[in-house]
């Protein structure tokens, strides 16, 4: 059963009630460039045990996009600065 959910503008965590405890569920926005082995998590004894799980596993998001983004534009600084051998 959906207890609740949390979002930001990387993605989204459901959290639920199972059988045995509680968990949540990890969705992004866009596909991250690793695999995250904690996209979805049971067994929490509490509700907000899972909520604060979910809310660190999305702010984890958040710094893996952007550190993407940071990559892409250092490699694309780099390569502007080479000199060219074809002009």
């Amino acid at each position: 059963m959906l207890i609740d959910l949390y979002d930001n503008e990387y993605g989204y965590a459901r959290i639920f009630a199972e059988r045995e405890g509680f968990g949540y569920e990890l969705s992004t926005y866009r596909p991250l460039p690793i695999m995250d082995l904690f996209a979805r998590m049971s067994g929490f004894p509490s509700a907000e045990a899972a909520c604060a799980a979910a809310r660190e596993q999305l702010a984890s998001v958040r710094q893996i996009v952007e550190g993407k983004r940071k990559r892409s534009r250092q490699r694309v600084r780099a390569a502007a600065s080479l000199p060219q051998a074809f002009s």
